[in-house]
């Protein structure tokens, strides 16, 4: 059985100062969150964890259909601490999907890349590479950076659970930005698969305007 994580407890900060839970905002007439439970839905993924604020779960209750099998956990402080709480409820050996809940715009196509993919001892990303020119700021002065080595990482992210369980609680005193990298700072495989670059994250109003225009161009396509 695979099981998809969807995180929807972070602080908005950016989007709203952390007044509005940015998956809660609706786009094209629905949630955000709920663009990506359809997506997994739609690729055979039964069982779905929502990390969500304590207060808010009857917000997110209200939109979820009646099919598949849906649970709620409480988000911690840190995004690792979201991913742990859920995967505390989860079967060691299921394959686990760990999804923000702020990328509306998921794939079927890329949630069964990654799917397939998932095997002991590796962390399978999605990844697009950088089409602009880099720099790193060291010492004050700009330095050039080889483009062609650099990624940008997406969700879902991949892997075993109990794997991935075991590494947040050796390394708890780290902090890592998302999951692969707890599968890096342990020497495992982290191996990585095309994203798509219609996979942005909503992180300003600015953004929900761009998802909008990605949804309007993919209408009658049967898949994005």
């Amino acid at each position: 059985m695979t099981t998809a994580i969807i995180l929807c407890a972070g602080s908005s900060t950016r989007f709203s100062q952390g007044k509005d839970n940015k998956t809660l905002q609706i786009l094209d007439g629905k949630p955000i969150f709920m663009h990506s439970v359809e997506k997994f839905l739609s690729c055979g993924v039964k069982k779905i964890i929502l990390v969500v604020k304590i207060e808010e779960k009857p917000l997110f209750e209200k939109f979820l259909p009646k099919e598949g099998i849906f649970s709620f956990v409480v988000g911690g402080n840190r995004r690792q601490d979201s991913v742990m709480n859920a995967l505390k409820v989860i079967e060691d050996n299921e394959k686990i999907l760990i999804h923000d809940g702020a990328r509306p715009l998921v794939s079927a196509d890329l949630i069964n890349k990654i799917k397939d993919k998932i095997a002991p001892h590796t962390c399978v990303v999605p990844v697009i590479p950088s089409e602009d020119a880099l720099r790193i700021q060291k010492y004050g002065k700009l330095y050039s950076i080889d483009r062609s080595k650099v990624f940008r990482i997406q969700t879902p992210q991949g892997c075993v659970a109990g794997e991935l369980k075991e590494l947040y609680e050796k390394y708890y005193g780290e902090y890592f930005y998302d999951d692969a990298a707890a599968f890096e700072k342990s020497g495992m495989d982290v191996i990585s698969v095309m994203g798509n670059k219609e996979n942005v994250k909503i992180t300003t109003k600015e953004d929900i305007t761009l998802a909008a225009f990605f949804l309007k161009r993919n209408q009658g396509r049967k898949e994005f």
